[in-house]
């Protein structure tokens, strides 16, 4: 083999190892317990460095329905505890969560459904969710990045955190 072809296939090797670390390197935490509602806090990396309090959420509520009654339902949340609310945080509007993932399961009934939805700022959810009533699975799935991202749920495999918990969450009351 000739050196140039030796050359050029040690840069392919090395640049297929690099880009292979770089997303074996990129922090992701998923929980593997069920928390009982409403709230669990967590470390998370952040993309500037250190990490930042994270308090994840879900909880049920009422709203009005289009028959003028109350029905059962879902709002789930992710909010960086590290940024006081009302306060400007210029590293926090280039790095916000890009985006959440809220997946639901109604125990009772088996209604199902998933919402994924961007944010530029500290907190990124969802609200006002109807899911009939009965007790709830909920899964939220938050990001934060270095790198902005086009497409919802996803990041660049280095700079970023990604963190999953799961809530167990009681069947509410509306009348």
């Amino acid at each position: 083999m000739t050196t140039i072809r030796r050359s050029a296939a040690l840069t392919c090797a090395a640049t297929l190892l690099a880009g292979g670390a770089a997303v074996a390197i990129a922090p992701a935490a998923s929980a593997q317990v069920w928390h009982h509602s409403p709230a669990w806090d967590v470390r998370m990396p952040y993309p500037l460095g250190g990490e930042h309090t994270i308090r994840f959420g879900a909880f049920t509520t009422c709203k009005l329905g289009g028959d003028d009654r109350f029905h059962q339902a879902l709002s789930a949340n992710a909010r960086d505890l590290d940024q006081p609310v009302g306060s400007f945080d210029f590293s926090a509007t280039l790095f916000p969560f890009n985006s959440a993932t809220v997946e639901w399961h109604n125990i009772d009934t088996d209604a199902r459904g998933v919402h994924t939805v961007q944010s530029t700022g500290p907190e990124v959810g969802v609200g006002g969710v109807f899911t009939g009533p009965g007790r709830l699975a909920v899964t939220i799935t938050t990001s934060k990045s270095l790198l902005p991202t086009l497409a919802p749920g996803s990041v660049a495999p280095f700079g970023s955190a990604t963190h999953t918990e799961r809530f167990l969450v009681a069947a509410g009351t509306c009348h």
